[in-house]
């Protein structure tokens, strides 16, 4: 039992498998694309959400120099404040000495 096949024959099935493998080769690569495009539209979505954000960032949030200096002056305004009622204090303290010598 002896198959034959002519050279055409085998030429056809080669170049059909060939058109095949091409086919599917563009149906990925189309595939691919899609992907890619959807991927750059999400990514230009993130970018444009990442510029709103950091265009919004200074008016809700306060930056770490800001809050020092503020930490900075209202320690001042309360060691000022310590001050005047540690004066008051002695102040006082001296006045009832002097009412308690009467």
């Amino acid at each position: 039992m002896n198959i034959q096949v002519d050279f055409w024959h085998v030429a056809a099935l080669l170049i059909g498998f060939i058109g095949v493998l091409a086919t599917f080769g563009q149906i990925l690569l189309a595939q691919m694309d899609k992907r890619i495009d959807h991927h750059n539209d999400r990514l230009s979505n993130l970018e444009k959400d990442f510029a709103e954000h950091k265009s919004t960032l200074p008016l809700h949030y306060q930056r770490r120099e800001d809050t020092i200096r503020f930490e900075t002056t209202l320690n001042a305004k309360l060691d000022a404040t310590y001050g005047r009622i540690e004066r008051l204090s002695e102040k006082l303290a001296s006045f009832i000495e002097r009412l308690s010598e009467k």
